[in-house]
């Protein structure tokens, strides 16, 4: 009898250790989840449907004004509006990111009317964990390809954001480019945008094609494409935070 209750005894240990474990996980698990909700992701639509040519400056304190041009491209195929694009885009991002963060868009229309610098204070106001500027164009040429574009290590108004925005902008581009396929893309570092000198958190612009290129402009009016983007960009949120 005492070897039958010797075992009853040392099975209730174990069924508590067990117990313990379990409990550990679950909590450890939960205290995952709630540290993912409470990261802040601000995604920024690029462009609009209403043009804005009023001259700001380049960044905090500085005397040179430029303006940006805030319609975008017209899709030389397809003929879509960039700003209705980049829209899609970032609707499918909020969609898929589902309750894994906290996300507030900078805007959820096209017919409004916010700058650059606008819609990055939005992502500095709420303290957010990070800010992407969705893009569907080069403003410059017709070439195809993904680019995200990052601060300089010298950007003069927030020096001390270039490690985090980097590294955004490279787990960006590389499961963007891993989601859609795409075998030309490249970060760019440059310190001209006002999106990227007024944000005070991480943060990149990614422009996710060029509608200027029939190529690209194809592939972006396909609803199936740009869910493949919009995987993309949240394989890169969620790459960034696991290598932080």
């Amino acid at each position: 009898m005492k070897g039958v209750f010797s075992v009853i005894k040392n099975l209730k240990k174990i069924n508590s250790i067990i117990l313990v474990i379990l409990l550990f996980v679950t909590f450890s698990l939960s205290g995952l989840n709630v540290q993912a909700k409470q990261r802040v992701i601000v995604i920024d639509p690029g462009c609009q449907s209403i043009e804005n040519n009023e001259k700001e400056s380049v960044g905090p304190g500085a005397w040179k004004r430029v303006s940006e041009d805030m319609v975008g491209a017209k899709g030389v195929v397809s003929g879509n509006s960039e700003y209705d694009i980049n829209l899609r885009i970032a609707l499918k991002v909020n969609e898929l990111l589902g309750d894994s963060y906290k996300v507030e868009l900078t805007r959820t229309t096209n017919d409004i009317d916010m700058s650059n610098p606008d819609r990055a204070m939005v992502a500095n106001t709420l303290k957010a964990n990070l800010y992407i500027s969705i893009h569907s164009s080069s403003p410059k040429d017709d070439a195809s390809g993904i680019t995200v574009v990052c601060q300089t290590k010298d950007n003069p108004y927030n020096i001390s954001g270039y490690r985090n925005s980097r590294l955004f902008a490279d787990t960006l581009l590389g499961s963007i480019a891993d989601k859609t396929g795409a075998t030309n893309y490249q970060v760019i570092e440059s310190d001209k945008l006002m999106g990227i000198n007024w944000c005070t958190v991480p943060n990149a612009v990614v422009n996710v094609g060029n509608i200027n290129n029939s190529e690209d402009d194809e592939k972006l009016s396909d609803e199936e494409y740009q869910k493949k983007v919009a995987e993309g960009i949240v394989a890169g949120i969620d790459s960034y935070f696991s290598q932080k």
